[in-house]
């Protein structure tokens, strides 16, 4: 089978990892966009993926150097979104076609392969948020056109699931299965805490993700902000290691000086994904304390199943489809909300017996719900199906 995968520029180790799994040995093409987001993401990827890669260049990136200059002005200046350049011809030939989202141009192009040639087309679809992405008229159409044309929908959170049924697509052609983790990787084991500048008497609360404000970094500072001057765990050494990058350390840094908590903090940067596993084993606790936007909420949070596979007790949000994810096996707090954070951390901070059974409880639904070949074996029988 010769399949087609069209992440755009989101192709990560973490998302990818099962496709090196799927049965009979597919032959996977990855088409994707060379960018800074992509950039980031290939400096997290340690270990060669075995497929073909095409590059698809971004109007800002090719054609006439006028075109481009001006297309480049447009989207630093005028909120103007580059468009990739028409590539459905070279899908030509491949038994499967995988794209990614109703409203990429990656699907677009995905459907123009798939009117043309007849391949079977499955999109995966993340996004939880119901007619989301449709400020534009032009990919308002795209999405119902994908919505009423593509052959598969591959969702992963009942969220996605009812977002889908809300935009009218039946549920006949929705399929869901959990992505998957690595549990043989991802399990507990020793610290490394002292090649993250650590000590083992520190209590480390861990935060992985983009330094965004949609991933909540600022109310954990703020609610880090709060045990440091919390009288009940002033005996403990409390130390927040991030682990990311990407816009906002600028912002981030700002706060870290405002609140006077740069000793509490270790920036730690992007991590190649084979050491996240010390990461999660280095800290007391993961945090992932992300909030809502009008066009964002949590779609899944690969970095929950990842805490708890290595028996790392998470601390996270009520935001979008987080709930499903962690189940009763983290606290939950409200999403924006400082206060709730600290009281969270406070009670993991305290209460060894507590961190004990989270770690318990995360680690067994990680290999009762996220195991990676299961994912990549139901991803194979969709294929199959499909070709």
């Amino acid at each position: 089978m010769k399949l087609a995968l069209l992440p755009g520029n989101r192709f990560n180790p973490w998302h990818f990892q099962a496709y090196r799994c799927l049965k009979d040995d597919p032959e996977i093409t990855v088409f994707r966009a060379e960018s800074e987001i992509q950039e980031r993401y290939d400096r997290c990827t340690d270990d060669a993926f075995p497929f073909a890669f095409e590059r698809i260049d971004f109007d800002t990136q090719a054609g006439p150097l006028l075109r481009r200059l001006l297309n480049a002005a447009g989207t630093r200046w005028l909120e103007r979104e580059p468009r990739i350049f028409p590539f459905h011809e070279r899908l030509r030939g491949f038994d499967v076609l995988q794209s990614w989202e109703l409203f990429t141009d990656w699907s677009a192009e995905a459907l123009r392969a798939h009117e043309r040639f007849g391949t079977p087309l499955a999109v995966m679809v993340w996004d939880n948020i119901p007619f989301n992405m449709e400020r534009n008229p032009e990919r308002r159409a795209m999405k119902e056109r994908v919505a009423a044309s593509a052959d598969l929908f591959i969702v992963h959170t009942e969220r996605s699931r009812r977002m889908l049924d809300v935009e009218g697509v039946p549920a006949g052609r929705i399929a869901f299965i959990n992505p998957g983790v690595d549990t043989k990787a991802f399990c507990p084991g020793p610290s490394t805490r002292e090649a993250f500048g650590l000590d083992d008497g520190d209590f480390v609360i861990l935060f992985v993700g983009w330094l965004l404000p949609r991933k909540g970094i600022d109310f954990l500072l703020l609610a880090l902000r709060e045990l440091l001057h919390d009288p009940s765990v002033e005996s403990r050494r409390l130390k927040l290691m991030m682990v990311g990058s990407g816009p906002g350390r600028e912002r981030v840094e700002s706060l870290l000086d405002r609140l006077g908590i740069r000793e509490a903090c270790v920036f730690a940067g992007s991590l190649p994904y084979g050491r996240m596993r010390d990461a999660f084993r280095s800290a007391d606790c993961f945090v992932l304390p992300s909030i809502a936007t009008p066009t964002w909420q949590e779609q899944f949070g690969m970095a929950l199943i990842e805490a708890m596979a290595c028996g790392t007790p998470v601390v996270t949000t009520s935001s979008g489809a987080i709930p499903e994810i962690v189940g009763d096996c983290g606290l939950l707090c409200q999403p924006d909300d400082f206060v709730s954070l600290h009281a969270a951390l406070r009670r993991l901070a305290l209460e060894p017996s507590l961190r004990n059974d989270l770690a318990e409880a995360g680690r067994a639904r990680a290999l009762e719900h996220f195991g990676l070949q299961r994912f990549a074996d139901e991803l194979s029988a969709l294929y199959v199906n499909l070709a």
